[in-house]
């Protein structure tokens, strides 16, 4: 699949559902990603580095363990994340995006990533993408737009704790879209099984959930979240 072939995928509607794989099982991340396989959803695999956010996650050698055919969506909310884009594209990833607030140089992060092919396609490049905490505005990535081929709209911050900032997500979409039309939006943090349907209604390209989806019974959270985007 080409990268072009990757974005027209990612821009259809409804939103695609990307599910971060450490909300599974960690002693079975294998069975949680056949399971996402089940469903056809991108796989998300969120980075920290425990200096941004308070958590420490993954690195870039569980993301090579994570054999599957599905999208992998990285996400790094990390400090200087320009040091880890070669890493994560060598593991495989096929959409790489990270905080903006914590980069030092944004446009040659963007450019950096675009120089990177997928390790099991050589041929296609990684998908661009950066996010934005909810206090940060649109405009912030107004002077790289022409760069960047994602987006990801966080609802909750490192520093928002659980507050959410979901009502100010339409808006936000909106003046993406002024930016550039083309670019793939994704929006991210406190989605649960009652309000995605209010999500999707937003128009996003995709939503990113976690532990909301892998709570009680996986199987059934997924194929509910599913039915509530495509209504």
């Amino acid at each position: 699949m080409s990268q072009s072939a990757v974005l027209e995928t990612l821009r259809t509607q409804p939103p695609k559902l990307s599910v971060g794989i450490l909300a599974a099982d960690a002693m079975d991340y294998g069975a949680g990603v056949k399971l996402l396989e089940q469903f056809g959803v991108l796989l998300h695999l969120d980075v920290m580095d425990g200096r941004v956010w308070p958590s420490i996650t993954a690195g870039a050698p569980v993301l090579v363990g994570l054999r599957t055919s599905l999208l992998k969506d990285v996400h790094l909310l990390i400090e200087e994340p320009e040091k880890h884009v070669a890493a994560f594209a060598k593991a495989g990833a096929d959409v790489i995006s990270f905080s903006i607030e914590h980069c030092g140089d944004v446009a040659a992060t963007l450019d950096l990533i675009g120089q990177q092919t997928n390790a099991n396609d050589p041929a296609r490049s990684i998908v661009r993408g950066v996010s934005l905490d909810p206090a940060t505005p649109v405009d912030a990535i107004r002077s790289v737009a022409d760069k960047i081929d994602a987006v990801t709209l966080l609802a909750v911050g490192p520093t928002t704790g659980k507050q959410s900032f979901i009502d100010a997500l339409p808006a936000k979409i909106a003046a993406v879209r002024a930016l550039n039309e083309q670019i793939v939006i994704f929006v991210d943090g406190a989605v649960t099984k009652d309000n995605i349907s209010q999500l999707a209604a937003m128009g996003p390209n995709g939503i990113v959930t976690g532990s909301a989806a892998f709570a009680g019974n996986p199987a059934e959270n997924i194929q509910f979240m599913l039915e509530q985007i495509s209504v």
